[in-house]
């Protein structure tokens, strides 16, 4: 069956029937061990959508749904520039044999482009698959991102 990557509406990516276990998933794999289990706050993805701030993009084979993305633009106020970034971004291991993940990132960088965006960051977990692709891809690393949790 073919995959459809499309954007979507916060709703929509919320109410397939495996959201919950790909958010399980997605957390497993790339999340970090103080932000605890992913609990997915749809009605700020809403607001961020009314606000025009955030666009949110699905991977879909028929009704299920494979792989997200959201991207989110900020002017950043020290360069008077405005940024894209993909947040979220994520395939199913089952979903990643074919090009959902590109595709996701390719409509990423559609959406931000379109709406005046000088170009895309995304964060991928050290030494991930995502690490490895993207500057193949014409990615460049140009910072690294340090967490610390509080007590």
């Amino acid at each position: 069956m073919a995959t459809v990557i499309r954007e979507c509406p916060a709703d929509e990516i919320a109410s397939a029937p495996n959201f919950d276990a790909l958010c399980a998933e997605y957390a497993a794999e790339s999340g970090i061990t103080e932000l605890g289990q992913a609990n997915v706050d749809v009605p700020m993805y809403r607001a961020m959508e009314a606000a025009g701030l955030g666009w949110c993009i699905g991977a879909w084979r028929g009704d299920e749904l494979i792989g997200f993305g959201v991207v989110t633009l900020t002017k950043l106020p020290h360069f008077s520039k405005l940024a894209g970034c993909l947040i979220s971004y994520f395939v199913a291991a089952a979903g990643r044999d074919g090009s959902a993940g590109t595709r996701i990132r390719e409509e990423a960088e559609h959406i931000a482009k379109a709406r005046g965006a000088v170009g895309l960051m995304i964060s991928a977990p050290c030494e991930s698959r995502l690490d490895v692709i993207l500057p193949r891809v014409g990615y460049r690393a140009t910072n690294r991102l340090y967490f610390r949790g509080f007590d």
